[in-house]
């Protein structure tokens, strides 16, 4: 491996070798990166909302709301109307949904267990700390920038 690879080069390779490996276990549900990402974000936070999935995954409105519409229509997720703002839309598992999840779980586990094959308890566990912290940074950096702009 080059050492010269900038970080986001690195992060990268990282991200589409995850992409195909997750894609190669779950290829039975036929969901997309996208889809499971969601499926994952929604079970960790039941009732968030499109918009809120959109403002994380940093992708626009109408790239989340078709992803959800199509996890609706295949029975993963429910869009509930918040009744406290009609325009907005609250999402929740299915029992498909729910069911998802340990598959979707396991294979994120075998994952893991292939990258980190080469590792130590320890490494793994500090490599998982400073991706947590670089990880809220980002998020930090994103609030401050979205505060800006307003």
């Amino acid at each position: 491996m080059n050492p010269k690879i900038p970080l986001r080069g690195l992060l990268s390779i990282i991200l589409r070798s995850h992409r195909v490996f997750i894609s190669r276990e779950l290829e039975d549900m036929n969901l997309t990166d996208a889809q499971v990402a969601c499926i994952l974000r929604v079970n960790h936070r039941p009732g968030v909302t499109q918009d809120e999935l959109a403002w994380f995954f940093q992708v626009d409105k109408g790239t989340i709301a078709r992803t959800i519409r199509r996890l609706e229509d295949r029975g993963f997720l429910n869009r509930k109307q918040d009744p406290d703002n009609r325009r907005r839309y609250m999402l929740s598992l299915t029992e498909k949904g729910r069911q998802a999840i340990p598959i979707i779980m396991d294979a994120e586990r075998k994952w893991a267990e292939l990258l980190f094959r080469n590792m130590t308890m320890e490494e793994q566990e500090a490599f998982i700390r400073m991706c947590q912290r670089l990880a809220e940074e980002a998020m930090e950096i994103r609030r401050i920038e979205d505060d800006r702009r307003r």
